[in-house]
């Protein structure tokens, strides 16, 4: 057994530990993230949690480390749990929802999208530019597909919501 084990005993079932953990939703998660703290503890050297240990900034690493497996959408913990859940969730909300767009305004916008690409290079260069940005939901993978500047994908994003928004408020 790993000499370290015994501090690790320690914090897994440290009063604040605990607490924090608590807070964690929803409560199926909160056993998971227990075990979760304990691997990544168990990972790291043994050295390096002895020093914590000695500087009393253990429990404080554990809380940050807890915290951030909770909370971030990149950890190794929420990729095994939380976001599968997530996407159930939408799935099932998708599943009992309606379009929440009326069909007039996303008529309007396809019209005035279309107009755009009839009016001119500047316009139809943001017309397509919008349309990818449609289809890949990403300025930043825009922008990697037609290899121009990304301000330049966020400013024509930017600007073309802007008239679309204020079309349909018009129309209305």
């Amino acid at each position: 057994m790993n000499k370290c084990s015994q501090y690790i005993e320690q914090i897994y079932l440290h009063p604040k530990v605990t607490e924090l953990i608590s807070k964690i939703q929803p409560l199926e998660l909160q056993d998971d993230i227990r075990q979760e703290m304990a691997m990544a503890l168990l990972s790291i050297d043994c050295k390096k949690i002895i020093k914590l240990n000695k500087e009393n900034n253990l429990i404080p690493y554990t809380l940050k480390m807890i915290w951030y497996m909770g909370t971030s959408s990149n950890t190794e913990f929420y990729k095994k749990f939380k976001k599968k859940d997530f996407y159930d969730a939408y799935e099932l909300k998708s599943m009992y929802s309606e379009n929440t767009i009326p069909d007039y305004k996303v008529n309007l916008a396809k019209n005035i999208l279309t107009n755009k690409i009839d009016k001119g290079p500047n316009d139809a260069h943001e017309a397509i530019i919008f349309n990818k940005y449609l289809e890949f939901n990403s300025s930043i993978k825009v922008a990697n597909y037609f290899k121009i500047p990304k301000s330049h994908v966020y400013d024509v994003i930017k600007k073309t919501k802007a008239e679309l928004k204020k079309a349909i408020n018009n129309s209305l």
